[in-house]
């Protein structure tokens, strides 16, 4: 497994904490620090993407050598190695999307902010 949960639970503990109330920016300000947050969610929508499909890759090897689990001993320390990698891929997978959510919802609270603050209707 890579070591991606911690930079990216940083990551979206600062992008979350950074953003002051949007009041206390100006549109200007808020418009900047928009397209900053807009770029760090897609940086982690790609990177969560890459993540999605080595864990794909891993379910696919754990499936193929689990076939083969009754064959021998070696057999079955393979395939209990593989589901190993497997499931952790799927834990850091579920904790950045839950992460990568979060992100989400606070570029979605604060587009909405700046819409209210600064757009004329």
């Amino acid at each position: 497994m890579k070591p991606m949960i911690s930079s990216l639970s940083a990551l979206a503990a600062i992008v979350i904490c950074i953003s002051p109330s949007a009041s206390a920016l100006t549109c200007a300000q808020q418009a900047a620090d928009l397209q900053i947050q807009q770029v760090k969610a897609q940086k982690m929508t790609e990177t969560n993407q890459a993540l999605a499909e080595e864990v794909e890759a891993a379910g696919a090897a754990w499936e193929d050598v689990e076939i083969h689990r009754l064959a021998s001993a070696g057999h079955a320390a393979t395939a209990d190695e593989a589901k190993l990698i497997y499931d952790g891929l799927r834990a850091e997978f579920t904790q950045t999307e839950i992460l990568r959510q979060e992100l989400l919802v606070a570029f979605n609270q604060a587009v909405s902010a700046y819409n209210e603050a600064c757009t004329k209707s």
